[in-house]
This record gives structure tokens, sequence and C-alpha cells, in this order.
């Protein structure tokens, strides 16, 4: 799913106007390469976290691209069914990276970005409801297994990891196969935080 698709999806879900939509991925888009841009951690309510690899300061003396790391909050996990059998248990848990943020991605701030960027900006009832229409339709194409592709920022997909043997041979732990949100940052999101 690339950007427009994951508009049209948005108003289709919300009743909103794909002008709309489109703002609100923009403002969502544009608020965390400017915090992340500073080294912030990013929180998107009720999809997950953002922040720039605690590397980073290690790879830039050595030369080398620094990575931004995205962890899901646990509503969006157990949408994605990340978690089998404990997804009733997280299910309406808040993100816990909301209360460390240094930058919370709600729909006051979505509803003051998209004021700022032209002279019809969206209400806060209105970003609230298109905020929830991305993280749906961002669960659904993942669920879907189709990957969702922001250009610029960077692209969300599900990776399976397989079972396997923990590192301490003397305790044999199996680890259960899972699946788990990757984030991949597109180039001009890597430029920022470079």
């Amino acid at each position: 799913m690339n950007k427009a698709e994951l508009i049209e999806a948005m108003a289709s879900e919300a009743g909103l106007s794909k002008a709309d939509a489109k703002r609100t991925v923009d403002a969502i888009t544009g608020a965390t390469t400017k915090a992340l841009k500073k080294g912030d951690r990013i929180a998107v309510v009720g999809f997950g976290s953002f922040r720039v690899s605690k590397r980073a300061a290690q790879a830039e003396a050595a030369g080398k691209q620094t990575t931004v790391r995205f962890e899901p909050c646990p509503a969006f996990a157990a949408a994605l069914d990340l978690s089998p059998g404990k997804g009733d248990d997280r299910r309406n848990q808040s993100c816990p990276a909301e209360r460390t943020a240094d930058l919370v991605v709600d729909a006051a701030l979505i509803a003051s970005e998209t004021r700022r960027d032209s002279d019809r900006g969206l209400s806060e009832a209105t970003a609230g409801k298109a905020l929830d229409a991305f993280v749906d339709a961002t669960a659904a194409a993942l669920r879907g297994d189709d990957d969702v592709t922001l250009a610029g920022f960077g692209s969300f997909s599900i990776s399976k990891r397989s079972a396997r043997t923990g590192r301490n041979p003397q305790r044999e732990k199996e680890s259960a196969a899972k699946n788990e949100v990757k984030f991949k940052a597109g180039a001009e999101l890597s430029k920022a935080v470079n």
C-alpha cells in the first residue's frame, strides 16, 4: 500500500475528504521527521513510537548511518495479533512510550500542524477521526500481508521470526515463533537524521 492508497483507505473509513486524510498523513510524518531530526523520541497515539538508535553517536563517529527504530504500542500490536494468545491482556493498554516521549502526536497536534500549513486546518475532532483511520488502515494493510510505504518517510512491514533456541545452551530455552512490525526509514528521513 502506497501513500495514495493509504489516504484513500483513510478517507473512506473515516468519512473524510482525501485532502483532509492527506493533511493528516503529512502532519504525522512531518512532525515525526522534525522531532527525530532533533533526536527526540516520538509517540503516535494508538500506533507506536519512533526514536533514533542509541548507537547514533557511535555510528556518526564511525561514519555510519544512524537508524530510526519503531516500537508498536500494545493496542496496535494486538490489532495485528503479533503476540498470539496475549491479545486480550494487552488490547486496551495505552502505549507506555507516550509517557516518556518528547513529542506525542495526537489529535491536538495534528489539528495545529494542519492549521499552520493552510488556512483550512482540521478541527481536533476531525483530526482524531483521521488519526484513528490512519492506525486502522495501516493495521488492515499489514494484517493482509501488504507493506505500507510512505515515500520519503519509510515503510512498515511484518517480519515473521521462526522459533529458535536461546543463547544460553545450558537452559535450552526455546523462543516461540512470532511476528514483528519492521520499519525501514526512507531516503529523506534517513538524510534528515544523519
